[in-house]
């Protein structure tokens, strides 16, 4: 059925149809339902293109993902995954289109968003991989698009997020370690521009505080995730000059694996003479050897609130509405306690 026929058996004009359908408040809320209700009887299903060449706007949604920095490796791309699947579950159901492209850098990022803003006229976006001042934000304003970032800024911009809460996880983890009577624990972290990391690099050195444990620097390190290679050297390294580490905290599963090569190398038996304890996903929850502990989270329910958030700031203009989700430790057998 086309939406001429629809207008028919409703006995409303198209335009009326099309905006009920669009959920534009200029249509009353009892005709919208009206109208929603014969859709799906009679299995109506709006043309995207259609709307497009009517309205010249669309209502796909746009989401570049980024194939460099912390996702060049195939093998960290799990969790963005997950969370595009929760995404298209919420479009699917409100037939809206999702439209990925790919970028192999910061500049071709930057020209990714503009071609979705201004040659595919798209007006909804969803962002990921949120640094701590990050231009994106600047430029999706600039052309007063509708959008919602996966994690937050370092200044608390206004704008619409959803994310793990790092900081409360990063507590979870170090406390955890501690109640274990962990006193020596080293951090291996990444690049602090992506403002995940320098929530949970926060978090770690506060809960230390917390407990009176003194901060030792050369318990920390910053590696690449796309040199997998200089992070295993760099955490052997560390772990073989500092031999009262007994924990590892590693704030992304890819380097996780980079600490486990590292203490098999050194012939240290994870669990027992050193524990290993990250961020859940499908790498250490599945591939991984051995299985290591970890905070796990619901990154597809991040996906799907993401999209709702998306599609109702659509409806009321609001430019702030924000979902947190909680973590709980999984236990694995990579952490043990210190007697």
């Amino acid at each position: 059925m086309n939406i001429k026929e629809l207008a028919k058996k409703l006995d409303l004009s198209i335009t009326t149809v099309s905006r009920a359908l669009g959920g534009y408040s200029d249509v009353s809320e009892k005709t919208r339902e009206r109208v929603k209700r014969f859709a799906l009887k009679y299995q109506y299903s709006p043309n995207p293109y259609a709307s497009v060449l009517a309205s010249g706007k669309t209502k796909t949604v746009g989401y570049v993902l980024p194939i460099y920095g912390t996702n060049r490796s195939t093998l960290n791309q799990g969790n963005f995954f997950q969370f595009i699947s929760g995404m298209s579950d919420e479009l699917l159901a409100e037939s809206i289109q999702l439209q990925i492209l790919f970028a192999r850098s910061e500049e071709e990022e930057i020209k990714a968003y503009e071609k979705l803003i201004l040659e595919q006229k798209i007006e909804n976006v969803v962002l990921q991989n949120i640094k701590t001042n990050d231009v994106r934000i600047d430029l999706l304003n600039k052309y007063n698009i509708n959008y919602v970032a996966w994690g937050k800024t370092k200044y608390n911009q206004n704008f619409s997020w959803v994310d793990l809460d790092n900081k409360g996880a990063t507590e979870k983890i170090t406390r955890y370690l501690i109640n274990k009577n962990h006193k020596h624990i080293s951090y291996i972290n990444i690049s602090e521009k992506y403002n995940f990391a320098s929530e949970r690099k926060s978090s770690f050195l506060k809960t230390l505080k917390l407990f009176n444990i003194k901060f030792n620097q050369n318990y920390y390190a910053s590696v690449k995730l796309e040199q997998p290679e200089k992070s295993f050297e760099i955490i052997k390294k560390m772990i073989f000059e500092n031999k009262k580490i007994t924990a590892i905290i590693c704030s992304t599963e890819y380097s996780a694996l980079s600490a486990i090569k590292a203490c098999n190398y050194l012939d240290l038996k994870i669990g027992s003479d050193i524990s290993i304890i990250t961020f859940d996903g499908p790498l250490v929850r599945d591939l991984s050897s051995p299985s290591i502990t970890a905070a796990s989270f619901p990154v597809k329910l991040l996906g799907k609130k993401a999209i709702n958030i998306l599609l109702e700031n659509n409806k009321i203009f609001k430019k702030s509405n924000n979902f947190q989700a909680k973590s709980e430790i999984i236990e694995r057998g990579s952490v043990h306690t210190v007697k």
